[in-house]
């Protein structure tokens, strides 16, 4: 059992839309973040499905 604790557990990532110039990317930047990261990065990034999928279809120059 001591080797079952002994593991650390990998943080859940998720991906997100990047919604303004930060240390995390730039606008419209799909990124993958810690799950715990995001309730404090409200208006910073955006977890929904639907605008991770619009940010993907941009192309960048």
């Amino acid at each position: 059992m001591a080797e079952k604790d002994s593991k650390a557990k990998a943080p859940s990532t998720v991906k997100a839309r990047v919604l303004v110039v930060c240390d995390y990317g730039t606008c419209n930047d799909v990124i993958e973040i810690d799950a715990e990261l995001v309730d404090s990065l409200a208006g910073v990034v955006d977890t929904d499905p639907a605008a991770v999928a619009y940010a993907e279809t941009l192309t960048k120059d």
